[in-house]
């Protein structure tokens, strides 16, 4: 059932679009196709008449839920390939992002929307606002038939907020992350999967062929969907197509890492206390706030205050200004070294309230716990 801010957010879309559809033909010609009519520029995107949305899968820092892509945003391409960019300055808004609480939350009342996009549309630097600027900016003003003149009743910032409400709009109906575990491609530290395997997984979902693109360690970290589209894209009738650009992704070995977060405490399942920046087991004062870095082949590198984090000639978790960069794994949650998660309590310095415990990896010898990452 559709809560009350769902629905009122759907009403507020609604009526935005609706404000602009009635003068668009319901026959509007299709976007790149050859009787399109480019002299009514507010119900036929050109030339810019592929649509794309793009997600990222920002896995090493991580960038919001871990069960979800992110929103990278919508921009058009040239139907002859090539892409627009900062069309208009006479419609952009401060790069800084300032504006856009007030205008999404403020003038158009929409919450919902607001906080939406602080949780599926985040910069991986922690700047969103002056992220979501930069996408209205540079794409937003590029759609024509977003151009403020083609509404038959303009209230100032129309167009912002509705090129924002179309984004989430989109990312919604393309849940990527759910597509793909359905498809049984998981997040893992071990598992790889074919080009074939991925883009069959997208395809069967979205109805055509989708853009897989890698970074440097042949993981996923971005996606692509592409579309020609009918009419205003307010009206939002988006008809699926075929990428148009190759993917840079090898046809195996793709790796689907799970999210990292840039900072985290690290707690021991079934214990009371956590680790401190020496890397010991206390329990008692401030857990230490360790940052999580990529290290190479996808691994996970781990520093505290006191240096790098590392596995000792004893086995044990060590964190020191002596200490080798050292490359660990996290999957669901937990630190595992060598594909081994599981972890014991070794010798203790110190007694009472003060007392430390170092950490070693198992042997199988041993009573074992999990290091877990908690905010």
């Amino acid at each position: 059932m559709l809560s009350i801010l769902s629905i009122a957010a759907l009403l507020i879309a609604t009526v935005q679009a609706a404000d602009f559809s009635s003068s668009c033909p319901i026959d509007s010609p299709i976007s790149c196709s050859s009787n399109g009519d480019t002299s009514n520029s507010c119900c036929y995107e050109n030339p810019g008449g592929i649509i794309l949305f793009t997600q990222f899968w920002d896995y090493n820092p991580a960038s919001g839920p871990a069960d979800s892509f992110t929103i990278h945003s919508i921009w058009n391409d040239y139907c002859s390939g090539g892409y627009p960019q900062f069309c208009d300055t006479s419609l952009e808004i401060d790069s800084t992002g300032s504006t856009i609480e007030s205008i999404v939350v403020d003038q158009f009342g929409d919450q919902t929307l607001y906080d939406n996009m602080n949780k599926y549309w985040t910069d991986i630097n922690g700047n969103n606002k002056k992220f979501w600027a930069h996408e209205f900016n540079k794409h937003g003003t590029c759609l024509n038939t977003l151009n403020p003149s083609c509404y038959s009743n303009y209230k100032q910032n129309e167009n912002v907020y509705d090129y924002y409400s179309l984004v989430y709009q989109l990312f919604q109906k393309l849940p990527t992350y759910q597509w793909l575990v359905s498809a049984g491609i998981k997040p893992s530290t071990t598992a790889t999967y074919t080009l074939s395997q991925i883009q069959s997984a997208l395809k069967s979902k979205f109805g055509a062929e989708v853009y897989i693109a890698c970074d440097s360690n042949n993981a996923i970290n971005e996606v692509w969907y592409f579309y020609n589209i009918k009419g205003s894209i307010l009206q939002q009738n988006y008809l699926p197509i075929d990428t148009v650009s190759k993917t840079n992704c090898p046809s195996s070995g793709i790796k689907f890492p799970p999210k990292v977060p840039a900072t985290s405490y690290i707690n021991l399942t079934g214990k009371s206390g956590c680790l401190i920046s020496n890397g010991k087991y206390y329990t008692s004062g401030t857990c230490a706030t360790y940052h999580f870095n990529a290290g190479s082949s996808g691994n996970t590198q781990i520093t505290s205050s006191k240096g790098n984090c590392g596995i000792d000639s004893s086995n044990q978790f060590t964190c020191s200004s002596s200490t080798s960069a050292t490359d660990f794994q996290v999957s669901g949650g937990s630190i595992g070294y060598n594909g081994n998660f599981d972890w014991c309590l070794g010798a203790v310095t110190g007694s009472g309230s003060t007392a430390q415990t170092s950490v070693k990896l198992s042997d199988g010898s041993c009573s074992s716990f999990k290091l877990t990452l908690s905010s």
